[in-house]
């Protein structure tokens, strides 16, 4: 498939801080407006190949417009305020954000790549939507703090959605602790997402049926545990060279509320209430080493991803319906020329690691091998 795609995006925002005290309070507060509009053109067409004795034949060539023809676009106007109060080792954060969204999308017949005979269909909706939040953090002492958050989360349906697709929206909440003393950090977060109604969207690469469908998920609960730490060993050392020590843990649980029949590929062709969310999985563990002196860096990564479930679900993962747990270790490094220009290389999957990686679209899908990445940057 030729994904022959253009795209613009363009807009202008201004924000107004003020900042003012009332006795012991501080507040800092700032007034925004963004205007945003964008569009996507696609004119694609798809080739036909036959495997022929283990070899690609070209059989069929697309004309140009014939697999895909349309033209969606967005108008997006934007309001927020937000207030930063401040009162003795206390930080109190609330804002407030309002947003009207109106999409467009016409197509056109895949015989008219010139589009001179007019869009075959129009679709319009649109949205307006307020989304508050507040954060607090409270200052233990110079070195430990403890915050909490609670913010409304907000996805719209795209231009190409059915008249029924709902909005995807959720409350999210926060609370955590983290410490910086010396050479230690270390931060620990609880997190739990209350989806009113979950959103899924089709696309090419899922392998499902026409790219940019939309589908509801209904209510839906992610909660889980983020842990990281770091160490700054060279510091500590008082050696010449820094050597960051970094480790991060990710623990996710995940719930469908309801139970419901859906055409979407990531949850088809049922969904019951207790299921599990496909393609989250529940521990993911991260650790890093690195050397890194004025001119130079050298970094080892490993990471750690558990099987998960491709097909929504519950109790033990089947064989058939999960990827591979995998442990990958990549090595990058990098090196500054005249403080100016930078190379860099990246070899990913060191080891190079044979695993499920997905099983859409259609079928088993390898993670990638062993790879090297080179490049060279410059900062004018």
């Amino acid at each position: 498939r030729h994904n022959n795609r253009n795209y613009y995006s363009r807009g202008i925002q201004s924000v107004l801080g003020v900042t003012h005290n009332t006795g012991r309070v501080r507040h800092a507060m700032e007034f925004g407006v963004r205007y945003h509009e964008d569009e996507e053109d696609r004119l694609q067409a798809e080739d036909l190949y036959q495997m022929v004795d283990g070899r690609l034949v070209l059989g069929q060539i697309g004309a140009p417009g014939s697999q895909s023809n349309r033209v969606s676009d967005a108008q997006a106007l934007a309001f927020f305020a937000q207030d930063r109060i401040t009162f003795g080792d206390w930080t109190l954060t609330p804002g407030v954000r309002f947003e009207t969204i109106d999409f467009t999308r016409r197509d056109f017949a895949g015989d008219d790549p010139t589009r001179s005979a007019g869009p075959t269909r129009v679709r319009e909706n649109g949205v307006d939507v307020w989304i508050p939040g507040i954060g607090v953090d409270y200052q233990i002492n110079t070195s430990d703090r403890v915050f909490a958050g609670i913010h409304r989360g907000f996805a719209p349906p795209g231009a190409g959605a059915a008249p029924e697709t709902n909005p995807e929206k959720s409350t999210n909440y926060e609370l955590g602790w983290r410490r910086n003393r010396g050479p230690l950090s270390f931060e620990v977060i609880g997190f739990f997402n209350d989806y009113e109604n979950l959103l899924g969207t089709e696309t090419v690469a899922g392998g499902g049926g026409t790219a940019g469908d939309q589908f509801n998920g209904g209510a839906v609960d992610v909660q889980g545990l983020e842990i990281s730490a770091g160490y700054e060993l060279g510091g500590a050392r008082h050696w010449p060279v820094s050597v960051p020590l970094r480790l991060a843990y990710t623990y996710t649980q995940s719930e469908f509320k309801t139970s419901f029949e859906s055409d979407f590929a990531d949850w088809e062709p049922q969904v019951e209430a207790g299921d599990e969310l496909p393609y989250l999985p529940e521990n993911q563990l991260n650790a890093s080493v690195g050397v890194v002196a004025s001119r130079w860096g050298l970094h080892l990564n490993a990471n750690y991803q558990a099987a998960m479930r491709t097909t929504p679900g519950q109790g033990a993962v089947p064989s058939d319906e999960g990827t591979d747990s995998r442990v990958l270790f990549d090595l990058s490094a990098d090196y500054t020329l005249l403080s100016r220009y930078r190379i860099f290389a990246s070899l990913r999957n060191l080891t190079d690691e044979t695993y499920i990686a997905s099983r859409r679209p259609y079928g088993l899908r390898p993670g990638l091998p062993r790879t090297l990445l080179v490049g060279f940057s410059a900062t004018f």
